[in-house]
């Protein structure tokens, strides 16, 4: 069953104006919640033709018959795209074309354009290595293995992770490949472990990186959870297993969470919220909207990913709530 027609594609992009240059990012998050991968090349082709025009005026484009075009095409280069990666072909920067659309094009140096959409690209994987933490691994590698499929390769990932390691496999102290100086003194050993990343060892570790990340994992909790509900949060989950305080602080929040390089801490947050409102979790739902707007989103952009979250989840099929949505959380 397909779900995004060139019809919802254009409205997901421009009936939701406060959500312009983030609905991508929200609606990527909701089909990987909601176990609907194939829909984000769709989504993906269009975005990075869309989010190189101009904004509207008004929403008169949701029935411009050359923006239903433009959203037409784009699945139909992430079907060809698809059938290309299927036989190991190199993927094409995608073409964009001016012509009786109805917005003007923000950019005319190509070198401008591959830059937009390599953020776009950046953005789309980012959300979705994000919902990790919302809605398990399975779904995020499915979502990253079929986005990889419709690519363009000059946009494809590298293999440099985008974050710091904070352990660098591969780095031998001198003194287990040499152990004695010229004089014949010896040097105390070094052991090392091999792992499935390369041999490690103590000097393997970066003690300023993790340092780093576990005050910004710390910062970006205070920041969504304030005034003393932050403590109150973390005894809670200490008490029902300390277990999941610790890997909740050290693994999702310092590492992922809280890196925004290349989402800004506002961005994650509304990602986080579209993730959540899927998963009729309304507890958690509560505070990440508190803490969205802690992090600088407005009630107008809460109020339409919860919007464009019901949409994607109405054509989904298959996402019920226990309250009906009225019974979901909202400001």
């Amino acid at each position: 069953m397909t779900i995004l027609t060139a019809e919802r594609l254009v409205r997901l992009a421009y009936n939701y104006p406060s959500l312009h240059n983030t609905w991508y990012l929200i609606a990527t998050a909701c089909l990987t919640i909601v176990n609907q991968p194939q829909e984000i090349p769709r989504l993906y082709h269009f975005a990075l033709r869309q989010q190189l025009l101009d904004t509207p005026s008004d929403d008169s484009v949701l029935t411009d018959k050359h923006m239903l075009q433009l959203a037409q095409d784009s699945i139909n280069s992430a079907k060809k795209y698809a059938d290309l990666t299927g036989v190991g072909v190199n993927l094409p920067d995608l073409l964009v074309y001016t012509q009786h659309l109805p917005l003007k094009f923000k950019y005319s140096r190509s070198e401008d354009i591959h830059a937009t959409q390599d953020r776009v690209t950046c953005r789309i994987r980012e959300v979705i290595l994000k919902s990790v933490a919302l809605g398990g691994l399975p779904r995020a590698i499915n979502a990253l293995m079929i986005l990889k499929t419709v690519t363009p390769t000059s946009l494809k990932a590298g293999l440099i992770p985008e974050r710091n390691l904070i352990v660098h496999p591969g780095k031998i102290p001198s003194s287990s490949i040499v152990s004695e100086d010229f004089d014949g003194t010896s040097f105390e050993q070094q052991s090392t472990t091999d792992t499935i990343d390369g041999p490690i060892s103590k000097q393997s570790i970066d003690v300023r990186q993790i340092k780093k990340e576990l005050v910004r994992g710390s910062n970006f909790w205070n920041s969504v959870y304030t005034n003393k509900i932050n403590t109150r949060i973390k005894q809670q989950m200490l008490t029902a297993y300390p277990d999941l305080w610790y890997f909740a602080y050290h693994h999702i929040y310092a590492p992922l969470l809280s890196y925004t390089d290349i989402l800004s801490g506002k961005e994650t947050s509304m990602c986080v919220v579209a993730c959540l409102i899927p998963q009729d979790v309304n507890p958690q739902l509560k505070g990440h909207l508190k803490g969205a707007l802690n992090n600088g989103a407005t009630k107008q952009e809460l109020d339409d990913v919860r919007s464009l979250t019901f949409d994607i989840c109405d054509w989904a099929g298959g996402v019920h709530w226990q309250g009906g949505k009225e019974g979901v959380a909202k400001l």
